[in-house]
């Protein structure tokens, strides 16, 4: 634990002055691990055991948590996550071919992460765009109506940026 913590202080410092920030309220633990996250992109258990220890709240407790909540990862994760809709409608529209597409593109099956840390794939459930279909997200962001010739442009929007 010692080498993950002295090899990411400036990030656990960045955390610091957020936990000291916090005014002891009930949802203090699921804000610091929120903010932690989005500081070191992920939750590995040496980040969930300084939070127990810097909150006063027992190890048990912040790692159930974490297990609980979907938002909440403990894998690091690309930078850019590609979620594929498996909906009914998107399903009925192909979503199968677009998501062996991402794979082949990516040289990943859903639910990796490449390498280089660029991208995560993942497929989900119904976004809610179901006349739209198939839907892809991609950092939140709506692709509708995705074709296979879509799949590489997507991923050449990602790689410009």
């Amino acid at each position: 634990m010692f080498n993950f913590i002295s090899r990411n202080k400036d990030l656990f410092y960045e955390l610091d002055i957020f936990i000291n920030s916090l005014k002891g309220n009930n949802d203090d633990l699921i804000r610091a691990l929120h903010h932690a996250q989005s500081i070191f992109g992920y939750l590995p258990k040496e980040v969930q055991i300084y939070i127990s220890e810097k909150l006063n709240v027992p190890y048990e407790k912040v790692k159930n948590i974490v297990n609980f909540y979907s938002y909440f990862t403990t894998e690091l994760r690309g930078e850019f996550k590609i979620n594929v809709c498996v909906g009914r409608t998107c399903s009925k529209n192909n979503s199968d071919k677009i998501l062996a597409e991402f794979e082949k593109l990516l040289g990943i099956n859903s639910g990796d992460t490449t390498n280089n840390f660029k991208f995560t794939l993942n497929t989900t459930r119904c976004v809610g765009t179901c006349r739209r279909a198939p839907v892809v997200t991609v950092n939140g962001k709506d692709f509708n109506g995705v074709t296979l010739e879509d799949v590489s442009l997507i991923l050449k929007e990602c790689n410009k940026k």
